[in-house]
């Protein structure tokens, strides 16, 4: 489904006259100051905003929408943003598609205030939070309302911190975790619980090899998104055929996909960490 309304435009009059709304900012490929191909917005892009607002609450259900003059709702959910962990909406309106961030205003000015003291320094929660919002805006933003006030903030954070990054030991454990699946999904196939491995085998362990092969291609300096984004056309087809999962509930099927996806983590493991992790006697 394509965009054919202006939900900046939209979104930025809204603003404007919503007096709890203390700041909007369109960030994603619809606000990339970049000529890479692969980030540039394409009719199939949707709208990507984060609102610094006073009144979270109000975003629980649609009925704010109301004020958006000319978009019908079709879909509207309430959710948690995978980076962060605030709260998000994900909205389809007749037209256009929009994800929203929303931030309270009282933890953006705490965020504020101790970025000015130059605690996103240290390491902790504080630095970690401040670390996903640096990542998630790098790419490029614009205050639609509230500029003044908040872009002194993101300029800071995305300057004085790096992007997140998987260690060595972060990807042990990553594999670790694998392993343990890995495991469970033998028990489950052995057992004849054919539906709730083939939901670990895509939900759980294709995620770990996902990550660890975003990781491998970074170390690289390959480009390389999270999520698998634009992966078809970032990866090597060797590279696509061993992380691709295809597997009907039947048990030959996932068990050659479960030996698949356990070849391809070995793999990943030497390349990321060489012999410090081993793949352990599972028997």
């Amino acid at each position: 489904m394509s965009s054919a309304v202006d939900l900046g435009n939209i979104m930025t009059v809204w603003a404007a006259k919503t007096a709890s709304v203390r700041g909007l900012v369109l960030i994603g490929s619809r606000e990339r100051a970049i000529t890479d191909t692969l980030e540039l917005a394409d009719p199939y892009s949707d709208w990507d905003f984060q609102i610094i607002t006073s009144n979270p609450g109000m975003f629980r259900e649609h009925s704010w929408t109301r004020d958006l003059p000319g978009l019908k709702v079709r879909a509207y959910a309430a959710r948690t943003a995978q980076i962060g962990g605030v709260p998000k909406v994900n909205v389809v309106f007749e037209g256009a598609e929009s994800d929203m961030v929303i931030i309270p205003a009282t933890a953006a000015r705490l965020l504020k205030a101790a970025v000015a003291l130059g605690l996103h320094r240290r390491e902790g929660r504080l630095r970690r939070r401040a670390q996903d919002l640096a990542e998630v805006v790098r790419p490029g933003w614009r205050f639609l309302k509230g500029g003044k006030v908040w872009d002194p903030l993101f300029r800071r954070i995305t300057r004085d911190l790096p992007d997140p990054r998987l260690g060595d030991q972060d990807a042990c454990r990553l594999a670790e975790g694998f392993v343990c699946d890995y495991i469970w999904c033998l028990r489950k196939l052995a057992r004849g619980e054919l539906r709730t491995t083939q939901r670990t085998l895509f939900q759980e362990v294709a995620e770990v090899n996902l990550k660890l092969l975003h990781e491998l291609k970074r170390r690289r300096g390959e480009k390389t998104f999270t999520k698998a984004r634009r992966i078809e056309r970032t990866s090597y087809p060797a590279e696509l055929e061993s992380i691709s999962v295809v597997a009907t509930h039947e048990k030959e099927a996932l068990s050659t996909a479960l030996e698949k996806s356990a070849a391809t983590c070995r793999e990943l493991m030497r390349s990321l960490v060489g012999d410090s992790w081993q793949w352990p006697t599972t028997d």
